[in-house]
């Protein structure tokens, strides 16, 4: 990225001089940050049918409701706020790291982004200090968001090309971290959806940090393993991801990645939790749920088990024992 790009990215963002932020800040609040314990694992999971307004319409009150239930649950506060309060502090830079690949079929939905911005503002953060965030803006766009780099509200705009620090994954040298999760936030909210894949299997938190590099197409050999729990492993990533919030209030459990509405299914769910792991193992079993339903093959009679789950747990990067998972329904 060339020196005026950068700087440019830096006024556009308010960010200090001097290169990347690749740790917490300092300002965190104790606590806040990285997994849950490594015995066992937290997943909240809120169902609420009167979510849906419409076609891919969502009542704000509920999805607050529905965030609010989970993070209390996660966090043992009273009230939202408090929960807000206890994982965020009001000097934080937070991103949203989104998935937009499905169009407005099958991508995180604005209304969710706009319920975690609300929550973010409860616990005294600008909103211009927090910025949703994809690879590419025309993907934005196509899902339904508005590019806003340093308007009035919350940013919202795509990495582009704007790509730094070469990073070696699964044994192969190249690739490059984009610069909205190495330089903008001290926290990083993980913001995916519910999906099935035609590689890796399913497609949830730690697939969705393929979109933080700038050559994804080269990490799926293998069912995407280890290249999964490699990325999850990066110290941008795990001294950042500090929540995982998963939009499935529509989900797929076939021909994934891309949108195919014939498989997509009326979930009205968010599951919340601080490892990714044990979310991701969550959203697993609810895909084979479905896909069972529907009279289809478990994922590994197809050839695409999720095997980077156990990779990323024998990383130390979460848990995917389900009888170490604790699933609160709230």
């Amino acid at each position: 990225m060339g020196a005026s790009r950068r700087q440019f990215l830096r006024d556009s963002l308010g960010l200090a001089a001097g290169g990347s932020v690749l740790a917490c800040s300092a300002e965190s609040p104790s606590g806040a940050g990285g997994r849950a314990a490594a015995d066992r694992s937290l997943v909240a999971r809120a169902h609420r049918p009167n979510v849906r307004t419409g076609p891919d319409r969502f009542d704000p009150a509920v999805l607050d409701e529905m965030l609010g239930a989970c993070l209390k649950r996660l966090t043992n506060t009273s009230d939202p706020a408090a929960a807000w309060k206890a994982l965020f502090s009001p000097k934080d830079r937070v991103a949203l790291k989104i998935n937009t690949l499905g169009g407005k079929g099958l991508s995180t939905h604005p209304a969710v982004v706009e319920a975690i911005v609300r929550g973010l503002v409860s616990a005294g953060i600008s909103e211009g200090n927090i910025l949703a965030w994809d690879r590419f803006n025309r993907e934005l766009i196509r899902a339904g968001y508005t590019i806003n780099r340093n308007g009035k509200g919350w940013r919202c705009f795509g990495t582009e090309s704007d790509y730094e620090g070469q990073m070696t994954v699964g044994g192969k040298i190249g690739g490059f971290l984009s610069t909205l999760l190495t330089q903008f936030p001290t926290a990083l909210i993980n913001v995916p959806v519910l999906k099935d894949h035609n590689l890796a299997g399913v497609a949830v938190s730690l697939k969705n940090l393929y979109g933080c590099i700038d050559n994804p197409n080269r990490y799926h050999d293998n069912n995407c393993d280890p290249y999964i729990a490699d990325l999850a492993a990066l110290p941008a990533v795990q001294q950042k991801m500090r929540l995982i919030v998963c939009d499935a209030l529509y989900a797929q459990y076939e021909a994934g990645p891309a949108y195919h509405p014939k498989f997509r299914w009326e979930a009205d769910t968010l599951l919340v939790s601080a490892d990714p792991v044990a979310l991701d193992t969550i959203g697993w079993q609810m895909i084979e749920a479905k896909r069972k339903e529907a009279g289809l093959k478990p994922l590994a009679d197809v050839g695409r088990p999720p095997r980077w789950l156990t990779t990323a747990a024998s990383r130390g990067l979460g848990q995917n024992d389900p009888a170490k998972i604790d699933l609160a329904e709230v």
